[in-house]
Order: C-alpha cells, then sequence, then structure tokens
C-alpha cells in the first residue's frame, strides 16, 4: 500500500481514537542479537546500527521515511522536560557518538512521512534500529540483561508491499552476521512477527514470563525464529549438530564454533510446523518462565490476553 493511500484512509479511520477498538501491532520483520559474555565498545555498537541502517534498511523500505535519532545516557535527567538532550530529527550519528561514554540506550527510527499528522497510526513508526546495554540493579548486584540490539522493519512498507522478502533478509543475515562476528554475540535470531526492535523482550520472553533480569543468553537462548543463531554451549545443550539437521534446516557454520540455522529459503511461506519442530529441539537451550506456550494461548483473548500472533511462537 503506497503511503498516499494509507494517509487517505487515516482521514476516515476514526476508529483508533475509540477507546473500544484494540490495538493491534503491524507485522515486522526483526533480525536482533544478544551479547552477555562480554562487554563490547559503545562504539563498535554504534557502528553496527549504522550498518543496519545503511546496509539493510536503506535498500529495504519503499516509503518515504523521516527519520529521529536518540541516545540515552546513564547520567541523563530524563524528568527534565528537555528532549533536545537526548534526541535529534533526523539521522545524526555524530550526535550519537557525542555521547558515547555512558549509554544506556540508543534508537534511530523513521516514521512514514505521509503519516506524520496521525500520531496514533499503529502505521506510523515503520523503522526500529536499537541498542540496550546492560545495566547495573543493585538488588541484584550486578549487571542484568545483556547487550541487546535489535532492527525491526514494517513488512507493508517495504519495496512491493514486502510481498517478496528474499531480497530482504538475505543483507538482513549478512548484517545480523558481521554484527555477531564483530561484538561476539552469544546468540540472535530472525523472525516475522508482530514485534518492535525497542521492545527488549524476545517473542518467547514475553510469552513464558522471561526477562532482561534472570536473561543468561551465555547458557540460554535470547529468542528463535526462521534464522537462529547459537553458541557452542548452546549447540551441546540441544544435542549437538545432528539434532539440527535432522530437522532438514540449513546449517551453517561460524567463526567462534557458532552456527546459524535457517528453516527455509522464505520466510514469507514457513511453515508452523516446522517452527514448531525447531522448538522442541531447541527446548533444553530455551529459558524457562513462568507459563508455558500452551498456558499463554489457552488465555482468554482481551486486553491482557494473547495478542502476539501465530509467525513463531
Amino acid at each position: 500500500m503506497d503511503p498516499e493511500t494509507v494517509a487517505e484512509q487515516a482521514d476516515d479511520d476514526e476508529a483508533w481514537d475509540s477507546p473500544d477498538v484494540p490495538y493491534e501491532p503491524e507485522v515486522a520483520l526483526f533480525g536482533g542479537l544478544a551479547v552477555q559474555s562480554r562487554r563490547p565498545a559503545e562504539a563498535d555498537v554504534i557502528a553496527v546500527l549504522r550498518d543496519g541502517v545503511e546496509r539493510v534498511v536503506q535498500h529495504s523500505m519503499g516509503i518515504d521515511l523521516s527519520w529521529f535519532t536518540s541516545a540515552i545516557r546513564l547520567d541523563d535527567d530524563l524528568e527534565s522536560g528537555r528532549p533536545e538532550v537526548t534526541g535529534r530529527e533526523g539521522l545524526d550519528w555524530d550526535f550519537v557518538r557525542s555521547r558515547e561514554g555512558a549509554l544506556i540506550g540508543v534508537t534511530v527510527g523513521a516514521r512514514a512521512t505521509a503519516l506524520l499528522p496521525y500520531h496514533w497510526h499503529p502505521k506510523l513508526r515503520v523503522v526500529t534500529v536499537h541498542a540496550r546495554f546492560p545495566q547495573y540493579v543493585s538488588w541484584a548486584g550486578r549487571e542484568v540483561g545483556g547487550l541487546t540490539i535489535g532492527l525491526s522493519m514494517h513488512r507493508w512498507a517495504m519495496y512491493g508491499g514486502g510481498v517478496d522478502l528474499r531480497r530482504v533478509t538475505g543483507p538482513l543475515t549478512d548484517w545480523l552476521l558481521a554484527a555477531a562476528d564483530a561484538l561476539g554475540a552469544d546468540t540472535g535470531y530472525v523472525t516475522l512477527d508482530t514485534v518492535d526492535a525497542q521492545n527488549d523482550f524476545s517473542p518467547w520472553e514475553r510469552v513464558t514470563g522471561c526477562g532482561p533480569a534472570a536473561r543468561d543468553v551465555t547458557s540460554t537462548l535470547w529468542g528463535y525464529g526462521w534464522g537462529t543463531l547459537l553458541s557452542p554451549v548452546h549447540l551441546d545443550r540441544v544435542g549437538g549438530v545432528e539434532r539440527l539437521e535432522e530437522l532438514g534446516a540449513g546449517v551453517r557454520a561460524l567463526p567462534g564454533g557458532r552456527v546459524w540455522v535457517t528453516l527455509n529459503d522464505d520466510i514469507a511461506t514457513l511453515d508452523p510446523s516446522a517452527v514448531a519442530a525447531l522448538r522442541e529441539v531447541l527446548r533444553p537451550a530455551l529459558p524457562v518462565g513462568s507459563m508455558t506456550l500452551e498456558e499463554y494461548y489457552a488465555q482468554p483473548v482481551n486486553e491482557y490476553g494473547p495478542i502476539i500472533e501465530h509467525y513463531v511462537l
């Protein structure tokens, strides 16, 4: 759908302002990494984010974009009412680099220019490229969450309406694996789901009640999907490469003993049964939370119930 059509529809779409109409997140292509066994330099993380924008986003999105940049430090007073301290309109990598030293999070995102007057519209924010740095938690006596990096793009806003996702998953995978090598990532994944990169929870963490405070990607996975990155520790927990190859998946050996597993050549045609089979193989390496996947989907569908679609989980 072209942006002009979306904007015209928005004029008549007053139902989105009604509290009686539930908000439905947009389907997005997501690629992300988690690092906890080491602490990458902030400059290296910023370079990875920039590479994702230039290598993936700017060659994938088919609508006019309006960018914004945010870089938040540990010593920022977020209640001061001065957003200009932490953010800039446009893509401003010099601003991000000027904030190095005690970064908590960096976000560069893009809105659909045609939808800027409609701040409430679910199609407005079409791109998020985000890094969240580990933070010290006093009650835990340690840093928690690790470093997470994510890149998400609304499918509808891609060239051709995102019908051909193979032209996007190739560059996205190349970026993710290059970033994993540069940062020494423990794990990562690519998925098609109702997810935004600024949400630090993977879909698996969200439905099972896991979270940053309990996350330890040195031993368990952050998430999984069409493509899943496993460390040697994860590989050992699931029973080795042989178990993955039994799925008929593509298994690619990477530096450092990591492996990259892809379920087919086109994420848009991914069979849910293949995802279910992958999940069972990965289960020994998946974190355990307060709720099972089955319990999550057994909840009534209301404002507190399931909103994640069955794209991956």
